[in-house]
């Protein structure tokens, strides 16, 4: 790991040798400082594409602090630049993105009209069916199967119907099997919700675990996910509590800590784990 602060960073992603280039890409994973939103923007436009995936990677965490000057980026870019901007706001999650990705839908550029019918499904756009389905007629086949995974994201009756659709007309084996993992998927959520569960996109905790040691803020971002589905594993919201001691945010500790009390509500040994740490801080 570099040890470039992030104004040093910032400096040196403007220089001439690419391994300079990528050492301060990488001293940039993590950062929330609005200072470095512009010079990254730049970045997703490097020659090199380790640089621009890490770019649109860093900014996509930032999230919603990122999210305006990225809109207004991406509304005035074209082609392959386009590409990584999309996939930055996709990381954002925020709502925001909706209609620009719906635009994006007749975009020129097929990584561009991937990427949003990709997020439209990711971020639950029932109401965009329709545009979605369009994409099923689309002449790229990576954004064909992209609409088949964003309707098996959506999973409800209608979305199910329009892939079994497209996979009854549809010769092509591989594009088969994938209406039917997206069929299968968008079943298995189907039950979640009739059950009262949330749906939510979880990865296994030992591969956050790892993500820790490069990416501190994706990991917390990841381990946010565990907490907000109020899911019944103490190790997330321990993990959260360490991280966000290292970094003084104690607000954030207080509330994850607060969150699992009431999760383990009926666990007198998890419980008494965070009420201990509780009052320590208070």
């Amino acid at each position: 790991m570099s040890n470039l602060n992030v104004n040093d960073a910032i400096d040196k992603l403007s220089s001439d040798d690419v391994s300079i280039r990528k050492e301060a890409i990488e001293s940039l994973v993590g950062i929330t400082d609005e200072n470095a939103i512009d010079s990254l923007i730049k970045a997703t436009t490097d020659d090199n594409a380790q640089v621009r995936f890490k770019a649109a990677e860093i900014l996509g965490n930032m999230g919603d602090v990122a999210v305006d000057k990225l809109i207004d980026e991406f509304e005035n870019a074209e082609g392959k630049d386009k590409r990584f901007l999309a996939f930055a706001l996709k990381e954002t999650e925020n709502k925001k993105v909706i209609p620009y990705f719906v635009k994006s839908l007749e975009d020129d550029d097929f990584g561009v009209r991937k990427v949003a019918v990709r997020a439209l499904g990711e971020l639950q756009v029932e109401d965009e069916i329709d545009s979605i389905a369009k994409c099923l007629e689309d002449e790229d086949w990576g954004v064909k199967l992209a609409a088949i995974q964003a309707l098996g994201d959506l999973a409800t009756d209608e979305s199910i119907k329009l892939i079994k659709d497209a996979r009854k007309a549809e010769s092509d084996k591989d594009f088969k099997k994938s209406c039917n993992k997206a069929i299968k998927k968008a079943e298995k959520r189907q039950k979640a919700k009739d059950s009262g569960e949330s749906i939510v996109k979880l990865i296994p905790m030992s591969t956050i675990k790892e993500m820790e040691k490069t990416n501190v803020q994706k990991a917390i971002k990841e381990y946010e996910r565990y907490v907000d589905a109020k899911q019944a594993k103490d190790a997330p919201y321990k993990r959260l509590c360490v991280l966000y001691r290292k970094s003084n945010d104690y607000d954030n500790e207080v509330r994850v800590i607060k969150t699992a009390c009431e999760v383990f509500a009926d666990n007198a040994k998890k419980l008494g784990y965070f009420e201990k740490r509780l009052a320590k801080l208070e």
